[in-house]
């Protein structure tokens, strides 16, 4: 995990100075990474996923939609491998079975609306050390509930 917390702080770096061509022609919803951690540890474990899924769904879809969104070859080459990323990290909730159970909808998490691609890749850096490597610490911990 600390592997993906760094591309992405890096990837995050790499795009500060970014001016014009890191706006975004359009509004992109993205999860708040504000947490809560008094209110987190509360969460039962499959609230906590599906906060976790649901903002990775959203950063998702925000990536790919900001890859069409960016003429940049540069830039675009960056946001797919925050993409390639995203998936990856989705293969290690799936193996620590972070499933959300189908048995009751998911409240959406709570969201951002951003125009930039630095503001895009911060998201991005600060979920995966706020609520993803959370969920994850918790996931390889022995149970002490």
């Amino acid at each position: 995990m600390e592997k993906f917390i760094k591309e992405a702080r890096d990837t995050e770096n790499a795009v500060e100075g970014c001016t014009n061509s890191c706006n975004l022609s359009e509004v992109l919803t993205v999860p708040d990474t504000k947490v809560n951690f008094n209110e987190w540890k509360k969460m039962d474990r499959q609230t906590q996923a599906a906060e976790v899924w649901g903002g990775q769904a959203l950063l998702s879809a925000a990536v790919l939609r900001a890859r069409t969104l960016v003429p940049d070859p540069s830039l675009n080459q960056q946001l797919g491998r925050t993409y390639s990323n995203l998936r990856s990290i989705t293969q290690i909730l799936r193996s620590h079975d972070a499933q959300v159970e189908p048995a009751l909808p998911p409240a959406p998490p709570p969201t951002l609306s951003i125009q930039t691609l630095a503001k895009l890749l911060s998201v991005h850096s600060n979920f995966l050390r706020g609520r993803v490597k959370l969920f994850l610490t918790d996931a390889c911990r022995p149970d002490t509930r």
